[in-house]
């Protein structure tokens, strides 16, 4: 190994160190009181070695909201090739949302955080690009589950838009939700017992409005719930090959 090649594996490893560490002290004491300072001193670091990687704390954040992004992108990824209906494989992007958010609500709260004006334009061109390649798997998966549903006459095509512009309202149904259900005390107010199961409602509303085929009657909870269940077992089955079917 050459002596370049040891060092960007050295930089790599304590910049893992520095985000992973930076995610456990935002766990413990909240978002806002994440000090570079204290997160240098937590890694046996100078402060100053902290900023050659992360020129800014809104970098770090983005860096923290990168890694994450990645992570969540991966749930996407076996989503195009489920053996499903075209219309079962979008449920499936929602349902993987709602699991990856459901379990991570670190990682939505944050990304909402680093999105926001005053941050996003204090970070740094390579952080932002970085955030926005992560993902980018994402919204290719979601792509070529419209494409192929237009492809096999599930869904008619809407000349002025491209497969991830027809996504684009169902993917924000996704994201006002979830921020719906991680504003303390909000759906509460307003007596929203299960956030989740009205945005499986809606999503399938929004598909029927788009005509995509077989037409869902939302009326009809039980059965709305018994597919919900059924692909998410497929999501689950299709994240670990190995494990063994279960039967009712």
């Amino acid at each position: 190994m050459s002596t370049q090649e040891r060092r960007r594996r050295e930089r790599d490893t304590r910049e893992q160190l520095f985000i992973q560490t930076a995610q456990d002290l935002i766990r413990r004491d909240g978002l806002l009181h994440l000090q570079m300072s204290r997160l240098a001193e937590a890694c046996d670091y100078a402060t100053g070695t902290l900023y050659q990687h992360f020129s800014s704390k809104e970098d770090l954040l983005m860096a923290i909201a990168t890694e994450d992004l990645k992570r969540r992108a991966t749930a996407f990824e076996p989503i195009p090739s489920l053996p499903a209906t075209s219309r079962e494989r979008m449920l499936a992007v929602m349902l993987a949302d709602i699991d990856f958010i459901s379990s991570h609500p670190d990682h939505f709260q944050l990304l909402q955080y680093v999105s926001t004006e005053v941050v996003w334009a204090s970070a740094s061109l390579e952080r932002r690009q970085a955030l926005v390649r992560a993902g980018a798997p994402i919204s290719e998966a979601v792509s070529r589950v419209v494409a192929h549903a237009i492809h096999a006459g599930d869904l008619v095509g809407i000349p002025s838009l491209r497969p991830v512009e027809i996504a684009a309202g169902f993917w924000c149904l996704n994201t006002g939700m979830h921020t719906l259900a991680h504003t303390h005390g909000l759906l509460e107010a307003y007596a929203v017992r299960d956030p989740y199961a009205l945005l499986i409602h809606h999503g399938h509303a929004l598909l029927n409005g788009l005509g995509w085929q077989p037409l869902v009657d939302t009326g009809n909870t039980k059965a709305v719930i018994d597919e919900a269940e059924r692909v998410r077992a497929l999501l689950v089955r299709s994240a670990n090959p190995e494990a063994p079917v279960v039967t009712s």
